[in-house]
């Protein structure tokens, strides 16, 4: 017959168990005596999202954000320039040396964004066969040699074989896709991956060769750090238009690069309204908060780009109908406070209106 359980009396310590060690302080025999917490309700208010449908929508809406593109009357002018270089060539007997232009400017000016739009305006021009790249906009790879070039160029011209060969046969090669493709301008970007002088003067000769020879006429880009191939290769240099600028934005000059910042941030805004990223617009081209992104990202585009987005992924998480000023000054202790870039966040000695 199974024994009874013993009930200890009110006030009375219970005797441990045969085989078992009390615990020996205070929290551990609180922790053992106490019971067990309370399922928490299945749904409190409105269901939480799936994990999948959560992804989902920050996901789509970032992705929405990426394509946007608001081009800056600086850019449009800087499209134009390339367009124009474009044409010029077209008109050009076959062989006749060709020109180049140079845009080298700290990273985010909006020099790449500049390649994609004069890709997709003469892409979407009637009568273009879209099996050929008329823009063709190259990306540097990071290992910065004269072969890299060549097998940069084959890459973005769909070559699967593109590092296959000496530099002398990949740019033989180059020569004939770039005329089966119909090439009829060839944009170089991240220039200054070309980082020891020994590469950069054979690298400067390659460019040089291209454009003497006829094959194309060429837009170059990247940072600063590209400059010594000019100053160290002045034939290539003497191929090339005076130097585009795309500066960054500067907020003290109130009548021209602040009221184009202004009227970028309204775009912005607009344009993510119009496409349901979010339910309504944020007010980002309110003055005294222009002047704070202004001052936040040091006037460069990318740097502002990288600001909306983390703002935006936040506003997204919460299913928030803008982004508002907590969310931007948020982002920008994440991006800019973070990282160094600046001492302040500008965002949040606005006044709270």
């Amino acid at each position: 017959m199974p024994s009874k359980s013993k009930i200890t009396a009110p006030g009375a310590a219970a005797k441990p168990q045969a085989g078992r060690t009390p615990p020996r302080h205070t929290s551990e025999r609180t922790a053992a005596t106490r019971a067990a917490p309370a399922p928490l309700p299945s749904a409190i208010g409105a269901p939480f999202p799936k994990p999948s449908d959560l992804a989902d929508r920050v996901g789509t809406g970032m992705a929405a954000f990426e394509n946007i593109i608001v081009p800056t009357a600086a850019q449009r002018t800087a499209m134009r320039q390339m367009d124009s270089l474009r044409i010029m060539g077209l008109h050009q007997p076959e062989g006749q040396q060709r020109r180049a232009y140079r845009y080298l400017h700290q990273s985010g000016t909006g020099k790449s964004t500049c390649a994609k739009i004069l890709r997709n305006h003469v892409e979407a021009q009637d009568g273009r066969d879209p099996t050929k790249k008329p823009v063709l906009h190259v990306t540097l790879s990071t290992t910065g040699t004269p072969k890299s070039l060549a097998s940069s160029i084959l890459d973005a011209l769909g070559d699967n074989y593109s590092t296959r060969g000496e530099a002398e046969l990949l740019l033989r090669r180059v020569r004939m896709a770039l005329k089966e493709l119909s090439v009829e301008i060839l944009i170089i970007d991240e220039l200054n991956h070309f980082r020891l002088k020994s590469l950069q003067k054979d690298a400067a000769n390659t460019i040089k060769n291209i454009l003497s020879m006829g094959w194309v006429p060429v837009v170059l880009m990247g940072t600063t750090d590209a400059q010594s191939l000019f100053v160290d290769n002045r034939e290539l240099k003497n191929r090339c238009a005076p130097q585009m600028v795309l500066a960054p934005y500067d907020y003290r000059d109130v009548e021209g690069d602040l009221a184009a910042w202004t009227e970028l941030l309204g775009d912005l805004d607009t344009q993510m309204a119009d496409r349901d990223i979010l339910r309504c617009r944020s007010g980002l081209d309110d003055e005294e908060l222009a002047i704070a992104l202004c001052r936040a990202s040091n006037g460069v585009i990318g740097e502002l780009h990288n600001i909306l987005l983390a703002a935006l992924e936040q506003v997204l998480l919460a299913d928030e109908p803008s982004i508002s000023h907590r969310r931007l000054a948020e982002a920008v202790d994440a991006w800019c406070m973070q990282d160094g870039t600046i001492d302040r966040n500008y965002v949040k000695l606005i006044p709270r209106k």
